[in-house]
């Protein structure tokens, strides 16, 4: 066996071990999860899990089937540490509950563990560096990436030894701090908050250059990272909003919100690396961006509506049902023409060449509708097939004769 096959094994297995040793642990002790920062809960979990095993599974058929590739070397190992993360937070729940001098001990070295392992997230950016092909795209960004290794380890290294509270889940303290707190009571050092928003844009100056630089078969290897990337970024946006301007975040809805949103992220980026499917990206782009447009419109006249009548109907009885019955079949009445009307206007903006060929088919079909001169009908297929795909050569054949129109 190989070394990458047995390193992907043995990710895929920690993975697994993780995720079953996680339910079995939840099983024995269904106590209260901890608090951590974000907050937590079941669903949470479970979403942690699903993208646990889903980062380390396609981590591990990168490897067997790309060996040379880093990412999926990457992938394994983020994997591991989101499994490896939830069953040691598990293991903290339970400790904390016993509510003893040993058991607190235990909870800090297991919330302790729980932090370590949740910050192979920084292999995220590592991941975006390099992707697709496993490596930076000149040797600048090589010399970039030995400073972002250098900066993860000295990021990696201070949350793990700051005195006080743990980095992730401040009820705990962390039982190896020693040294100043730099945090100054914040949840994170500043220096290092504005060491990682150099590293976010750096990132997207790299996946900017690479696309700009790319070819065709690269481009569109990004737009499946990417589209991905945008699905989790919003999760995050409410995760982080949710902490903001909730002052109860223990239901942890944006956090879980977030961790099912990340699970698409190693989906696109196995689908991208290993090219199934590759081409369907400009499809799915396209119908986000119009299904989206077509909901945001739809809900905006809804409310609208649902509003407006509202406030018209307050003295009938039942005004309110009938506000809402009424602004429902007018919402469900402009489904289609909203849906095509935004659907033509996305391909005119994003897939300019299906809508010339659909523009050209619907051109060449009326003038059609009334010729029944054969040679006008040639002449007319091979115009149209002219201006459409610019062959060298053209004709027309037929069963009993065969027509040469000029060669365009």
């Amino acid at each position: 066996m190989t070394g990458g096959r047995a390193f992907a094994i043995c990710g895929l297995g920690l993975a697994f071990v993780g995720t079953i040793g996680t339910l079995a642990v939840r099983f024995v002790s269904p106590v209260p999860i901890i608090s951590v920062a974000f907050g937590f809960g079941w669903a949470a979990m479970v979403g942690y899990l699903i993208q646990g095993v889903t980062w380390a599974s396609v981590g591990a058929l990168l490897i067997v089937r790309r060996p040379e590739n880093a990412v999926g070397w990457l992938m394994v190992l983020v994997g591991v540490g989101y499994s490896l993360s939830q069953l040691t937070v598990s293991l903290a729940s339970s400790f904390a509950a016993a509510n003893t001098a040993g058991g607190d001990r235990l909870a800090q070295v297991a919330g302790w563990l729980t932090v370590l392992l949740q910050l192979v997230t920084v292999l995220h950016f590592a991941i975006g560096f390099l992707f697709p092909t496993g490596r930076v795209q000149s040797r600048r960004w090589e010399r970039f990436m030995r400073g972002f290794w250098i900066f993860a380890a000295v990021f990696v290294v201070t949350s793990l030894v700051q005195p006080g509270p743990l980095q992730l889940i401040p009820v705990l303290d962390n039982p190896f701090g020693f040294g100043p707190d730099i945090r100054g009571g914040r949840p994170i050092a500043p220096t290092l908050a504005l060491a990682a928003v150099v590293i976010f844009v750096s990132l997207v100056i790299s996946m900017i250059s690479r696309y700009r630089s790319g070819g065709w078969l690269e481009r569109q290897q990004l737009k499946w990272f990417v589209t991905a990337l945008g699905v989790s970024a919003i999760g995050l946006g409410i995760a982080t909003s949710e902490v903001f301007f909730n002052d109860d975040p223990r239901n942890a809805i944006g956090l879980t919100v977030y961790v099912f949103a990340g699970a698409v992220v190693p989906i696109a980026i196995g689908v991208a690396i290993l090219r199934h499917r590759l081409y369907d990206i400009d499809r799915i782009i396209r119908r986000t961006i119009a299904y989206t447009v077509v909901t945001g419109t739809l809900g905006g006249t809804f409310a609208v509506l649902l509003l407006s009548l509202t406030g018209v109907m307050t003295a009938v009885a039942e005004g309110e049902t009938i506000a809402v019955a009424a602004s429902t079949l007018v919402a469900f009445a402009l489904f289609q023409p909203v849906r095509r009307r935004v659907q033509g206007a996305v391909d005119r903006r994003f897939d300019r060449a299906r809508y010339n060929a659909d523009v050209t088919v619907r051109t060449f079909a009326g003038r059609l509708s009334g010729d029944v001169d054969i040679g006008a009908v040639c002449r007319e297929i091979v115009d149209t097939a002219s201006v459409a795909v610019r062959p060298a050569v053209a004709g027309v054949w037929l069963r009993d004769r065969q027509l040469k129109p000029p060669t365009r």
